[in-house]
């Protein structure tokens, strides 16, 4: 139990009972067990996650161009899950300037 010896543990016990109370002991322990319980929930979820994102396959695609010509006489438009999609695929890539 996260290394702790017998000793340990009865020391931490005393020291509890001595600041909490024995009426608040009880409440304090479950809460801690609560907390620690969806802490484990938490990082449970994360690791599945992370592991199925580990297992995908990644897929390289040739960036997608978009013609921004007039066919006729519209403006071009584009939609906004194209502009998301085209952004996504080629994300630009920001110079960093150097002051001197």
């Amino acid at each position: 139990m996260f290394g702790i010896g017998m000793g340990e543990f009865i020391l931490i016990l005393i020291v509890g009972l001595i600041v909490f109370g024995p009426s608040k002991l009880p409440e304090v322990g479950r809460a801690l067990g609560k907390g620690l319980r969806e802490f484990r929930k938490a990082q449970a979820a994360l690791s599945a996650t992370l592991e199925e994102s580990a297992a995908e396959p990644v897929k390289k695609s040739e960036p997608q161009k978009i013609s921004l010509e007039k066919k006729s006489d519209e403006p071009a438009r584009l939609s906004v899950e194209e502009v998301i999609n085209t952004a996504k695929q080629n994300p630009a890539v920001k110079e960093q300037v150097s002051k001197d």
